[in-house]
């Protein structure tokens, strides 16, 4: 709430007046508009709360039902693997990453993450 009041500070010492589409607010250097300004922040602040504590309830919900949260660990699926034992060939032929690369339509840099190479 701070750091919007201190933005409209800003504002308004710089002489700039601050207009809504919605609602057709005007927030100037008056008394009424600082007031608005308090509720705009306090409401924004209540809100962000809320989602807060909405989205941790949910979280602690599926880790009681037995959903494992975060990011699975591995490698995981790549849009390579069906492509992997022609990508070995290539390879093995001697083409250039750059070359398969480009037949696949990826970037190097993703065909050398991928696994630690696309050669294990």
């Amino acid at each position: 709430m701070l750091e919007c009041m201190e933005i409209i500070s800003n504002a308004m010492q710089k002489g700039i007046s601050i207009y809504t589409v919605k609602g057709a607010w005007q927030l100037d250097d008056s008394i009424q508009s600082k007031v608005m300004a308090m509720v705009f922040s306090m409401a924004s602040e209540i809100e962000r709360d809320l989602i807060s504590k909405r989205t941790r309830e949910s979280l602690a919900a599926k880790k009681l039902s037995g959903v494992k949260l975060g990011k699975p660990t591995g490698p995981g699926k790549s849009k390579l693997d069906q492509f992997r034992p022609e990508i070995e060939a290539l390879l093995l032929n001697g083409s250039s990453q750059k070359y398969i690369a480009g037949r696949y339509c990826i970037t190097e840099a993703t065909l050398s993450n991928r696994s630690g190479g696309p050669v294990d």
